[in-house]
């Protein structure tokens, strides 16, 4: 029998927001049946905020008996299916972005934990036992 990995995702949009991360919450559950998510928060972008719209940021954690990579791979490709084009990234544009934070207990994007959005994001997850969302 295959391993069951914790994932935690961090995922994104300022651009038309609520309709991108409702359709990457309805991809990733059917996918992942035993998903649990975080309320979605807004946050102000980094760098230069001037020309680039608020996020709504939100946290995701499941398990799964797929590797690291072929999850990475399904979230950028929901990504894809959303309209996320390297030219919208460009300006500033962001219909949706899933990042892999955490695949069990090693950390893939450590310097996104750190980060403001996600901070805000993993405070709004439901489960007030935050070592179940650090171990995820």
């Amino acid at each position: 029998m295959n391993k069951a990995h914790h994932c935690l995702l961090c995922l994104g949009s300022n651009s038309n927001a609520e309709l991108h991360l409702k359709q990457a919450e309805t991809a990733l559950g059917f996918l992942f049946p035993d998903i649990r998510w975080g309320k979605a928060v807004n946050t102000l972008p980094e760098g230069d905020q001037s020309k680039t719209p608020s996020y709504l940021n939100r946290i995701a954690c499941f398990r799964t008996t797929l590797e690291a990579n072929e999850v990475a791979r399904i979230c950028k490709e929901i990504e894809r299916e959303n309209g996320r084009t390297p030219e919208d990234k460009d300006k500033g544009l962001v219909p949706l972005d899933i990042d892999l934070l955490k695949y069990d207990n090693r950390v893939l994007k450590p310097a996104d934990l750190s980060k403001d959005y996600v901070r805000k994001a993993m405070e709004a997850f439901p489960d007030k036992r935050k070592d179940r969302i650090n171990r995820s």
